[in-house]
């Protein structure tokens, strides 16, 4: 059986994606920071017959996120894909094989999921002159600088859209930013803020600033935060280069990241 989510569901449903907290921290955040009554947010949970979780969805905007305990997708759940509209669908390695048929016109990326709990090496940052996001007007700042990054693929939103889901997110992370001359050259973000983690997201320079270690000193601040707040740190990612300076901090792999993306038609 599979039914919506609702409020009385919470403490089970926590409790059964926290059996691989990492893998969910995107749905765990998402729950904990925005319930199951929220607009721009729907939970569907699928049972079997003594009543134990098999899997849970989640629509968040424009995407989706799948979990499961087993090697397992039902075919019910072909009827809640046809319902909704996203752009994106996530699932670690093994449940993006089994979704990935369902998808019609669906890209495929592999990536590395990392995450990290103590510095390897800590940057110094004590000088370093970075600030943190809080007006509408810096977000939109931070649209346009994601914009002239390919790897993002921001212009899938449009500046309202992305505007409005940044300033939701500030309950449920963070965004650092580098300025220099008005605009944000450099960015590194979390999300999905749980009780004991959270995602980072957004980590990108310029292409006329890099290879200043700007993005490493953004990701190190991070973890000095959330690090003091008794909380680990996730991620992922598929350039090598971004990986040698995770892991250089203190990232270690523990799977692979599946991000399915609509093609345009």
């Amino acid at each position: 059986m599979i039914r919506r989510l609702v409020e009385k569901d919470r403490k089970k449903v926590l409790n059964y994606l926290n059996q691989e907290a990492s893998l969910n921290i995107f749905i765990i955040g998402d729950i904990e920071n925005f319930g199951f009554d929220s607009d721009f947010q729907t939970i569907y949970g699928e049972f079997n017959d003594k009543n134990e979780y098999m899997s849970v969805l989640l629509f968040y905007r424009i995407n989706l996120v799948y979990y499961s305990h087993l090697n397992h997708f039902s075919e019910e759940y072909k009827v809640i894909l046809n319902s909704h509209k996203f752009s994106y669908a996530n699932a670690c390695e093994r449940l993006a094989k089994i979704l990935y048929p369902y998808l019609n016109n669906y890209s495929y990326k592999e990536m590395y999921f990392a995450e990290a709990k103590s510095f390897k090496i800590k940057e110094n940052i004590s000088s370093f002159n970075f600030k943190v996001l809080q007006t509408k007007e810096e977000a939109v700042q931070l649209y346009n600088m994601l914009l002239t990054l390919d790897e993002f693929n921001t212009g899938k939103q449009s500046v309202t859209d992305f505007v409005d889901g940044k300033m939701k997110s500030l309950t449920s992370g963070i965004t650092l930013f580098v300025e220099e001359d008005g605009l944000i050259i450099s960015s590194a973000a979390t999300v999905a803020e749980t009780t004991t983690s959270a995602m980072v997201v957004a980590v990108g320079t310029r292409i006329p600033n890099r290879n200043k270690g700007l993005a490493s000193k953004l990701v190190s601040a991070l973890m000095e935060e959330y690090f003091n707040k008794n909380k680990y740190l996730c991620l992922f990612y598929d350039n090598p280069k971004a990986g040698k300076i995770y892991q250089r901090l203190g990232f270690e792999n523990i799977d692979k990241w599946v991000m399915m993306e609509q093609k345009s038609e």
